[in-house]
């Protein structure tokens, strides 16, 4: 038995679809305009405590847009697989069947 892996089309797929579709879920989680904290009476505080607000606002939205992109890798992963089976099933037939090759 070879050491190798098998791909299976439809989990490529199942897989893309589910990044994508998650992907969307997750970025809606968190509201785009959080809440202003609570103002804690020192200027500087509030201000460091808004800084990271936003921080952890932007990473959301780059986890959010990385779990996308895997779904696109994972597509292109699968059209890719799709595409060489295909030319490989009609390299076969024209080998099978001389009188093909044009």
């Amino acid at each position: 038995m070879s050491g190798g892996y098998g791909v299976v089309m439809g989990d490529l797929q199942n897989a893309a679809s589910t990044f994508h579709t998650e992907s969307g879920i997750f970025k809606q989680i968190m509201p785009m305009a959080p809440a202003a904290p609570p103002s804690s009476g020192s200027g500087a505080f509030d201000g460091s405590l808004g800084s990271l607000v936003d921080a952890i606002g932007l990473l959301h939205l780059q986890i959010a847009g990385d779990m996308a992109d895997n779904g696109v890798k994972l597509q292109q992963a699968h059209d890719n697989y799709q595409h060489t089976d295909e030319t490989l099933n009609q390299l076969f037939g024209q080998i099978a069947d001389p009188g093909k090759i044009k």
